[in-house]
């Protein structure tokens, strides 16, 4: 063991003298709140990342494939797709990828004393109903594979209370296209309520062969493809360009006469994803002031332990001892003091985190945020990694003002009060 490490493990942190140890004590607490902040500004900032992009991805899909019009007057069957039209984006893309078939159709509901304009995304036996059933407030999702169910719909419950809509209840749906409308009377058979406005208001969910026979499309076809399955954002853009690829090559060598569009989640909703960047860039500020204030209280912290033993620097220096293992003492103290911030810290950010997570304690204005409470994501790499970092930064920092040791002179320091 060396000498620096032998002095800086036995000296207390806190000074015999009257008050020497408050200076201490709110260097540690302000350690410790800096490290709170942190640690729950990138909690938050992954819960508001992971939820709206569940959410979005929910009532969209990660990528979707459609056949481009080449004029408006284009009849149905022209943009149509089928199961056998997916072949060159199967073979681009990882087997975990997930394939469905939709059929999207603007509509109006109405009531006796009120109507709303919609869509209903017509979905097949294969849909994956797990996030409208993780936000499902009332009913049941539809067994479509039952022939009873075909004329069942889920709607959100900002439709349901804007036309006074009941669990149950028939209403009838106009649906638009080709220059006429088509009525069907539609049960209610789930509500659910994401808190997401923009697509609540305008999101039914009904079966897909009541579509396909409201629109007059064989069985085998769909107006979208719909894929999910990938990882991760970055996985969804690759994913993307390969599928075009895909299709330019079918073009190009004549397999094919038709333009396929192919959108990715991150352009059809742009918007939601810009304002998740520039929560990003919010975090980053909080977490460079943060940082700043933790390197600050550090260095205020070596001034206070310097001015308090600089009887002792002079008698270490009359001892024999160098420069080096003066500062390198002090430096030592030093991170003690950060260690005892960091470990408050930590327990204290990482207990609210598991509280809010458990419990949803903090509310949320779900008009403004899409959420009705303050969602937390846990994520150890992250905390790892922004505990090495402010102890590697303090070791940095801390190198420049430990300087001042070698300029206390021994004869003043041993006479110094």
């Amino acid at each position: 063991m060396s000498v620096s490490l032998f002095i800086a493990r036995h000296l207390p942190l806190r000074s015999s003298r009257s008050g020497g140890g408050t200076g201490i004590i709110v260097s540690i607490a302000g350690i410790a709140l800096s490290i709170v902040v942190m640690i729950v500004s990138i909690a938050v900032m992954s819960g508001f990342r992971s939820e709206i992009r569940q959410k979005v991805i929910g009532f969209d899909s990660q990528i979707s494939i459609g056949v481009k019009a080449s004029t408006a007057g284009d009849s149905l069957s022209s943009i149509l797709i089928s199961r056998n039209d997916l072949s060159p984006a199967i073979n681009a893309l990882p087997p975990t990828a997930t394939f469905t078939l939709t059929v999207r159709q603007p509509a109006i509901v109405k009531t006796p004393d009120n109507f709303s304009g919609s869509v209903i995304k017509g979905v097949g036996t294969d849909y994956d109903w797990s996030f409208i059933n993780s936000n499902l407030v009332e009913g049941a999702i539809p067994d479509y594979s039952a022939d009873s169910t075909l004329y069942h719909i889920v709607v959100s419950r900002a439709l349901s209370r804007a036309l006074s809509l009941e669990l149950g209840q028939k209403v009838d749906t106009y649906f638009l296209g080709s220059g006429a409308y088509r009525v069907r009377r539609l049960k209610i058979a789930g509500i659910y309520d994401t808190h997401f406005s923009e697509y609540d208001r305008n999101t039914i969910f009904g079966s897909l062969s009541m579509l396909q026979q409201v629109a007059e499309v064989p069985d085998s076809c769909a107006t979208i493809a719909e894929i999910n399955g990938l990882p991760d954002d970055e996985s969804i853009d690759r994913a993307e360009e390969a599928i075009t690829a895909a299709y330019l090559e079918e073009i190009y060598t004549g397999r094919s006469q038709r333009h396929y569009a192919v959108l990715n989640i991150h352009k059809s909703a742009a918007i939601f994803f810009n304002w998740l960047a520039l929560l990003d860039t919010n975090v980053k500020v909080i977490l460079t002031l943060m940082s700043l204030l933790t390197l600050l209280t550090l260095v205020s912290s070596l001034f206070i332990l310097i001015l308090r033993r600089v009887n002792m620097i002079g008698i270490l220096k009359a001892l024999g001892a160098s420069n080096r293992q003066i500062r390198t003492t002090f430096i030592i103290m030093t991170v003690r003091i950060l260690g005892w911030g960091l470990l408050l810290g930590n327990a204290v950010g990482i207990g609210l985190l598991y509280i809010q997570k458990a419990t949803g304690i903090v509310p949320l204005n779900p008009e403004a945020y899409y959420l009705d409470h303050v969602p937390v994501e846990i994520n150890w790499v992250s905390i790892i990694v922004l505990n090495a970092a402010v102890i590697a930064m303090s070791f940095i920092v801390l190198l420049l003002p430990s300087a001042i040791i070698s300029t206390i002179p021994p004869s003043r320091a041993i006479n110094y009060e």
